[in-house]
């Protein structure tokens, strides 16, 4: 008989671990499933990969599904580049993923406390109601109110509110995707009707024409689409797999002679391994990258049934079960006696905070934005260490910006966020550093410097800059 593998896994590539991790677990209810650090660093994981001196920290969740899990990583290196403002879903690469929800409209409403509001109004009868959101990292998110595969799926944790039901992948040619799907996966072509025309002004591409085809895999469907109009931009050059968005899918096998029959069938189709696949035997497990005729990354996955289940995040675990992508933080609150307009003016000139930050000029730079102080924008500061170049992951006018250090840093995972509270006609401003150290046990030096050197900052050089100005 003809093995055919459940899809069992999608990855993330993420900017904020903790952030996205909260956004799908306090959002949809997904459960904890633990995490590695080590398993995704030195050699094993650059091969793997296919990226240089590869390190990251990663955790699972899970759903209603038995046998799959949502993978988050969260890259030091290499650093992944952001996922431009303006993409699309019919754009090139993995675009979407789909939730069954139990229910529909208290998801929602979590969402929204989250920051998340849908991208147009609902569609579709009661009962049967369709939603799409963004999640931290700019991918599409259907909601789905009708579960798709209510009479196939198999029984799964009760206890979780929601089941991943589907992952969508925009191609640049439909037949070669769907012959590799069919022949080098061996998944088959599903009579499911995941969407119709109308879903595409979900995610705001309404009157969209495309050619389309959904397979089974297990008990979630893998929708691969080839956008006529509006034609798909490629990606960018110079992409690797980590960069912000869906990094790949994954398809399992619980025996190794079943890894072996797909690995074999997709090289036959034309796939390009990263490495030869990796057999750890004594753990019960093997893994693969392989890329496909239309470079879409295909994790090929073995599990033996029980203990590697928890050891690699298909099984339920406390939260603190996990290393953290950073271990310290450190904050500074302060009252300015200034509007909130005057203070995000402030603390958005790049070129500015040479006035107040206390180092020498920072200079700007632009990177793939058109707001040279916004989303994307780089900046580069001569700090006491030498210098540093900061990136801005998120702005929200008059309410937050989020940065990080992509390098420089003497300390690993390095970010900040700046929040405003507007008090009256002052302000209540909130900086926030977390990190991690390089060195493992000089946290008790380096937090208290970082803390006096960010009050130094905020409580004097901040403050007295904007209520002077």
């Amino acid at each position: 008989m003809t093995f055919i593998p459940p899809l069992n896994q999608i990855a993330f590539s993420v900017v904020d671990l903790r952030l996205t991790e909260r956004w799908f677990r306090e959002g949809f209810g997904l459960l904890p499933a633990g995490g590695s650090r080590w398993k995704m660093r030195g050699l094993m994981a650059a091969r793997v990969q296919g990226l240089p001196r590869a390190a990251s920290t990663c955790w699972w969740l899970v759903g209603r599904n038995p046998w799959f899990q949502l993978e988050l990583f969260q890259f030091e290196r290499p650093i992944a580049e952001l996922m431009p403002r303006d993409s699309r879903p019919c754009d090139i690469g993995y675009t979407r993923i789909g939730l069954w929800v139990a229910d529909f409209d208290a998801t929602l409403a979590r969402l929204k406390t989250l920051g998340s509001l849908p991208l147009s109004a609902p569609l579709g009868a009661p009962g049967k109601r369709r939603a799409c959101v963004r999640n931290p990292d700019g991918v599409f998110v259907e909601i789905m109110e009708d579960d798709p595969l209510a009479t196939v799926a198999a029984p799964g944790r009760s206890n979780c509110p929601a089941a991943i039901r589907s992952v969508t992948m925009s191609v640049p040619d439909l037949t070669k995707t769907a012959l590799f799907l069919s022949t080098g996966v061996g998944i088959k072509e599903s009579d499911v009707t995941l969407h119709t025309p109308e879903h595409e002004a979900l995610w705001g591409l309404a009157g969209a024409r495309t050619l389309s085809k959904v397979f089974l895999a297990g008990d979630v469907l893998v929708e691969a689409v080839q956008y006529l109009d509006p034609v798909g931009r490629p990606r960018r050059q110079g992409y690797r797999i980590n960069d912000q968005g869906i990094l790949n899918i994954a398809f399992g096998a619980r025996t190794k002679k079943d890894h072996v029959t797909v690995y074999r069938r997709s090289r036959d189709a034309g796939a390009r391994p990263n490495c030869s696949p990796l057999y750890m035997p004594g753990f019960g497990a093997g893994v693969v990258y392989v890329n496909d005729p239309q470079n879409f990354s295909v994790e090929i996955l073995w599990l033996n049934p029980g203990r590697p289940d928890r050891d690699w995040g298909f099984d339920p675990l406390p939260i603190q079960q996990r290393p953290e992508p950073d271990t310290l933080s450190v904050s500074q609150r302060v009252t300015l006696h200034a509007p909130v307009e005057r203070v995000w003016a402030v603390v958005t000139d790049h070129e500015g905070m040479a006035q107040w930050i206390g180092f020498k000029p920072v200079t700007r730079t632009v990177d793939g934005t058109p707001d040279v102080n916004g989303y994307g924008s780089v900046r580069l500061m001569h700090g006491p260490a030498g210098k540093v170049v900061e990136q801005v992951i998120d702005c929200n006018p008059l309410q937050s910006l989020r940065y990080r250090v992509i390098k420089g840093s003497p300390l690993v995972c390095h970010q900040g966020e700046v929040r405003l509270t507007p008090v009256g006609s002052n302000t209540e401003l909130t900086w926030t550093i977390r990190f991690r150290p390089k060195i493992a046990g000089t946290g008790f030096l380096l937090r208290p410097f970082m803390q006096r050197m960010l009050g130094a900052m905020v409580d004097k050089h901040l403050k007295s800059y904007v209520e002077r100005r």
